[in-house]
C-alpha cells in the first residue's frame, strides 16, 4: 500500500527534467483525447435561437435580440436581391429561395 510520505518522497527523487517531461506527456495526451472528440454541430438555421415573444429587458438578451433582428434584415435583403449579400453589414448571407427571373413583357 502506498502512503502519502512514500509518494511525496518519490516525486522529490525524480529529476526536474523528468517531472517536466511527464507533465508535458500528460498534457499532450489530454489534448489529444480532447481533440479527437467531435463537437456537436450547431443548427444552420439562425431562427432557432431567435424566438422572442417580446423585446427582452436584460442586457444579454437584448444583444441577442439585436443580432437576431440584424440577421432577419440581412436575410430579407438577400431574398429581395436574389444574391448573396456582402453589403450593409451583411456578410455571406445567402437567399433562402432563388429570385424570380425578370420576365420582359412583350412590347405592344
Amino acid at each position: 500500500m502506498l502512503t502519502i510520505p512514500n509518494v511525496s518522497l518519490l516525486s522529490q527523487r525524480l529529476p526536474a527534467g523528468l517531472r517536466l517531461a511527464g507533465l508535458a506527456a500528460l498534457a499532450g495526451l489530454a489534448y489529444g483525447v480532447a481533440a479527437t472528440t467531435p463537437a456537436a454541430a450547431a443548427s444552420p438555421d439562425w431562427r432557432a435561437g431567435c424566438q422572442f415573444s417580446a423585446a427582452p429587458q436584460g442586457y444579454g438578451d437584448s444583444i441577442r435580440y439585436t443580432n437576431c433582428m440584424r440577421q432577419r434584415d440581412c436575410q430579407q435583403l438577400a431574398n429581395a436581391s436574389g444574391a448573396t449579400m456582402f453589403a450593409a453589414g451583411c456578410f455571406g448571407v445567402r437567399p433562402e429561395t432563388p429570385a424570380a427571373e425578370y420576365v420582359r413583357r412583350p412590347a405592344r
